[in-house]
This record gives structure tokens, C-alpha cells and sequence, in this order.
């Protein structure tokens, strides 16, 4: 996958999801035309505490996002 494709890709998730800005994605190749990008990060609780959470998007090679979906 094209690093400004992922860029892109990246731009998008971080308007829906403030806390991915600066995390750099784990890309696989699922099929021929299809990328998962997996996003980990933490955020912080009202109580101090750290919340792990993961992202994943589902994007063709042009950077079209099919699902993002989100764990908290």
C-alpha cells in the first residue's frame, strides 16, 4: 500500500477518532485488494486511569474505507 494512501487513510481516522493523531497504523494485506490498518493507542479516564483502545479499518488499495470499527 502506497504511503500517501495511508496518509490519507489516517487523516480520515483521525477525525472520527481524535486519539489515533500521531499513531502510526499496523498494515496488513488481507486479499489482493484489501488492506486492514490497525490502530493502538490509549486514552485516559476521568479517574487517571489508561483505556487501551484499538481501531480497525478495512481499505482497497486507493485508500476507500469498506468498515472502521472500534474497541474501547
Amino acid at each position: 500500500m502506497d504511503r500517501q494512501v495511508i496518509q490519507a487513510i489516517c487523516a480520515q481516522v483521525n477525525k472520527k477518532f481524535p486519539g489515533t493523531s500521531g499513531v502510526q497504523p499496523k498494515v496488513t494485506q488481507q486479499s489482493e485488494t484489501q488492506y486492514v490498518l490497525v490502530f493502538k493507542f490509549s486514552a485516559q479516564t476521568a479517574d487517571g486511569r489508561n483505556l487501551p483502545q484499538t481501531v480497525r479499518v478495512v481499505a482497497d488499495a486507493a485508500g476507500k474505507i469498506s468498515k472502521m470499527t472500534a474497541s474501547h
